[in-house]
């Protein structure tokens, strides 16, 4: 990973070989990033991604092991029990420009990943919700 910053806001390189979910949580770790968004594009050789099913409260997730370009990859960072928390929606496009998409739980960069990362400066938890079934972000 590379990066450069200016105020709160950074721009991340991750390089090939490097799971994205874990170097942004590492990152925000390391830097004290409490909040914020980010959005990302590059490439991937492999990404498990999934749909919530409200019904059941659970996400239903499925590994894709292949290469795609990463369409669209956005986020945000909140904290749970004290440790960042990123919420990542992707949409992933294939060699016959077929898209598959929802919640990114984990993938590998196959040639880059350039990311853009603001940092909010505020402290947002996240409290889980009984009728939804999920950590929501939480506003005291």
């Amino acid at each position: 990973m590379k990066f450069a910053k200016s105020g709160n806001y950074f721009v991340i390189r991750l390089i090939k070989g490097e799971e994205i979910v874990e170097e942004l949580v590492n990152f925000c770790s390391q830097r004290a990033v409490k909040s914020g968004y980010f959005w990302a594009i590059g490439a991937v050789d492999s990404a498990k991604i999934g749909f919530y099913d409200l019904n059941k409260k659970e996400f239903n997730f499925k590994k894709f092991n292949a290469p795609y370009e990463i369409a669209s990859l956005v986020g945000n960072i909140s904290q749970v029990d004290g440790k960042p928390f990123l919420h990542i929606h992707t949409v992933l496009s294939d060699e016959n420009f077929t898209c598959i998409g929802g919640h990114l739980e984990e993938a590998v960069v196959g040639v880059t990943c350039e990311v853009y990362l603001v940092d909010s400066g505020i402290n947002i938890e996240r409290k889980f919700d009984q009728e939804i079934g999920l950590k929501l972000l939480d506003f005291q």
